[in-house]
């Protein structure tokens, strides 16, 4: 019997039923935060994690065949959005670890050479954010610099969390094309 009320919600979801929509996150959304929550240890990042899993849903409902469980399905996709955000992580991690570095590292004094390439190094890092646009340059300040949570700057820029993330992952590239030109022979 569940899996007829599974087809049948399914089949009024993709007829674009409000309450068919209403009903799969009533009855889902917690099971997804806490696979999420127990991924991540936060609440936050399984609230957000959350939030992208159902929007994910919708934007690939059609292709969901039904052959298994609407549970499973969604928590597949959870898991995915967990390890891209895992992924990102890292990733920003460690420009997040170089920007620091840089800003905070002081020249040897006793040693021009060195002084030399760190006055470069930096140099190079600034003049490659002043090259950005101004959004991405405040993107790339707020996050790396200022280490502000995507909560914190979708306050900061009133704008949804989930923009702030898309807004800076694309100022990431923007700066990375920026430095890579740098270092072209």
């Amino acid at each position: 019997m569940q899996r007829q009320a599974e087809k049948q919600l399914l089949m009024a979801i993709r007829a674009g039923e409000r309450a068919a929509c209403e009903k799969l996150v009533k009855d889902h959304y917690q099971a997804v935060y806490r696979f999420l929550f127990h991924l991540t240890g936060d609440v936050g990042a399984a609230d957000d994690l959350t939030q992208e899993t159902f929007a994910a849903a919708w934007a690939g409902m059609a292709d969901f065949k039904g052959r298994g469980r609407i549970t499973g399905w969604l928590h597949r996709i959870a898991y995915g959005k967990f390890v891209d955000a895992q992924r990102k992580k890292q990733r920003h991690g460690n420009l997040k670890r170089q920007l620091k570095y840089e800003s905070a590292r002081r020249p040897d004094e006793t040693n021009p050479l060195g002084r030399l390439m760190t006055e470069e190094r930096s140099g190079v890092i600034y003049q490659a954010l002043r090259e950005l646009s101004y959004e991405d340059h405040v993107i790339i300040v707020l996050h790396y610099f200022q280490d502000m949570s995507y909560r914190e700057m979708a306050a900061v820029l009133d704008q949804p969390t989930g923009t702030v993330k898309w807004k800076t992952s694309r100022a990431l590239k923007e700066l990375k094309k920026i430095l890579i030109k740098e270092y072209e022979p």
